[in-house]
């Protein structure tokens, strides 16, 4: 009795350590030649090992791991991100432009076998041109 007792008591210990070692398990990202990508618990050739670890949600006291960037330089960054968004700005408002006025021409005219067609197809860029100057405006509003 005293035996089964005392199994039973070191089965339990056993047991209750069975998520730490777990949590301490290894973790390897395989890129494979179309540049797909897995993560698994086996070691493979030519993976990247991650500890479990590290990817702790508990982040007290640690020093943030990705480099920071001095002031003067996000500033330059953000400089140009604004710069390249307003361009394309101005030309995604061309293209709906030239869309509507196209659109028009077509509607105007009505002389083609798939009229209809071109018309659903015009609306449909036209309101792609208008997402994407939405989407702009957005991010420049920022």
């Amino acid at each position: 009795m005293k035996t089964r007792t005392l199994l039973t008591l070191l089965a339990l210990i056993l047991l209750g350590y069975l998520p730490k070692v777990n949590a301490g398990t290894d973790i390897y990202k395989h890129v494979d030649k179309e540049g797909n990508i897995t993560f698994t618990n086996r070691p493979v050739s030519n993976a990247q090992k991650f500890s479990v670890a590290s990817f702790s949600r508990n982040t007290e006291g640690l020093q943030p791991s990705s480099p920071r960037v001095k002031e003067t330089i996000q500033k330059e960054r953000d400089a140009m991100r604004r710069q390249i968004l307003k361009k394309e700005l101005v030309t995604e408002e061309k293209l709906f432009t030239d869309t509507q006025n196209f659109l028009e021409q077509v509607i105007s005219t009505r002389e083609s076998n798939n009229h209809q067609e071109k018309v659903v197809q015009l609306r449909n860029k036209l309101f792609l041109h208008q997402r994407n100057i939405s989407a702009l405006r957005k991010e420049l509003a920022r």
